[in-house]
């Protein structure tokens, strides 16, 4: 018999494989169908709208009701998506689609990171965070190429169908009795987003989505610009997934005893990566910065996650996880626009790339500062 957080470990990959199957064909079949560039771009960025109005909600809904019934709804709602896609004749149905995946995502996610918190033993609430990232970056890495080969193979309209009938055979996976977790309702939901660890955390991921949301879409234009295919931003993109998963785990062990260092170490790297791209953003260099950016994601996510949920009361688990999960559908939508915008006025692509270490740098300090400055502030009293 698998345990419940393994059980919820896997269909927490299996999820983000479907999800991630099925994101990077949009785009494709929506040019089948005419859409333009604007709707394209539109549709795509659809999701994180409905995604940052629901979550808030679905995380208070976790920690007043249910962990394992939220996730049964984000898969329903992930199914509607993608039958909606499976059935689609224009682009306004594409959006249809990508709005209910962002209440799926919305729902399915919060709960699935607080029920990893309200299941780790004692003192391993890093390792156990670090395990569900590393199912995460799985699907991250597995799912594109799944897409891929079956759209492929069978076409796009196939491929939505399948994917509906794949995420509601996760069902069985997600409903279980809540054993050991007393549903709190004496405690304010908004408990615990003032302390220091959950706001350093959520300022952290907020800026590193940001700059790297920014950094890939105009990267992915600045390669096609200058005459490179897709492969190679495909290519850079799987390499970092892959090199992403290496440390996860190990970074969550250490995170359970130094969150904030795990942090800034993880954003540090991601910043010399960063850095390494505006110096030579051209393939092969590139794929050596892609695999240092991911080993840096595999040390910056388990530390910012820990950070942010280790001190949660567990009835705001589930909201707490929301607004820190928030910050990656904030930045979706404001990086591309900055950088677009910093483009825009210096006629150079360079320039943004410039912005992306220079932020992910400043996030790492603070991290960091705060943390000396307490620590020497003890050592003063003692």
């Amino acid at each position: 018999m698998i345990s419940q957080i393994w059980r919820v470990n896997l269909a927490t990959m299996l999820y983000f494989t479907f999800i991630q199957l099925v994101v990077p064909l949009i785009p494709r079949y929506a040019l089948t169908i005419g859409a333009t560039p604007f709707l394209i771009g539109l549709a795509v960025s659809s999701i994180s709208v409905t995604a940052i109005l629901i979550r808030p909600i679905s995380g208070v809904v976790s920690d007043r009701w249910s962990r394992s019934w939220m996730m049964v709804l984000g898969i329903a709602f992930g199914a509607c998506g993608y039958a909606i896609l499976a059935l689609s004749e224009g682009i306004y149905f594409v959006m249809a689609a990508r709005l209910l995946e962002g209440v799926g995502v919305a729902l399915f996610v919060p709960s699935s990171m607080a029920s990893a918190v309200d299941s780790a033993p004692e003192g391993k609430v890093g390792e156990t965070l670090g395990w569900r990232s590393l199912m995460i970056g799985l699907g991250f890495m597995v799912g594109p190429a799944l897409g891929g080969f079956l759209a492929e193979a069978f076409g796009y309209k196939s491929t939505f169908a399948l994917t509906v009938v794949l995420i509601v055979a996760l069902l069985p996976l997600v409903i279980f009795k809540e054993k050991g977790r007393t549903i709190e309702r004496k405690g304010f939901f908004m408990d615990g987003i003032k302390e220091r660890g959950f706001l350093l955390s959520f300022s952290s991921l907020l800026v590193y989505a940001i700059s790297w949301m920014g950094l890939l879409t105009f990267l992915s234009a600045y390669l096609k610009a200058i005459g490179y295919g897709d492969l190679e931003i495909g290519l850079f993109v799987s390499v970092q997934a892959l090199s992403s998963l290496a440390l996860r785990v190990i970074a969550g062990r250490v995170a359970d005893r130094l969150p904030e260092a795990m942090t800034y170490l993880g954003l540090m790297v991601v910043s010399a990566s960063f850095f390494m791209i505006y110096l030579n953003p051209l393939p092969p260099f590139l794929y050596g910065a892609s695999v240092i950016f991911g080993i840096g994601i595999g040390v910056f996510i388990p530390g910012s996650q820990t950070l942010a949920l280790r001190k949660a009361p567990p009835y705001s688990r589930g909201f707490l996880s929301s607004i820190y999960t928030m910050g990656i559908d904030v930045g979706n939508l404001i990086g591309p626009l900055l950088f677009g915008t910093i483009i825009q006025a210096t006629g150079s692509y360079e320039s943004s790339f410039a912005v992306a270490p220079i932020l992910t740098m400043a996030a790492a300090l603070v991290v960091f500062i705060p943390s000396i400055l307490r620590g020497r502030s003890n050592d003063a009293k003692g």
